[in-house]
């Protein structure tokens, strides 16, 4: 049998310390992501990211962003000016 997990699978950063502020712990939540491309406004919401419990900086994981970017490339693409998904 083999395994599903992909070598390249990053750890998770909750509970780390936040590199931004350095006061805080990074914990599972979501976010609102605005994607601007020249006129093309995307705005993707309850994104998986780890957010800081104290100045709220959020941290998506590559495989998120790339998801993310991949939606918002799609929607433009297709012609969409301005989309909430």
């Amino acid at each position: 049998m083999t395994s599903e997990k992909s070598e390249t699978t990053e750890p998770s950063a909750e509970g780390r310390e936040c590199p931004m502020c350095l006061a805080g712990t990074l914990r599972e939540g979501t976010v609102t992501l605005t994607l601007e491309c020249g006129e093309n406004t995307i705005v993707l919401k309850e994104v998986p990211a780890n957010v800081c419990d104290v100045c709220r900086e959020a941290f998506m994981e590559e495989k998120v962003s790339k998801a993310a970017l991949k939606k918002a490339e799609e929607a433009v693409e297709a012609g969409v000016g301005l989309d909430v998904r």
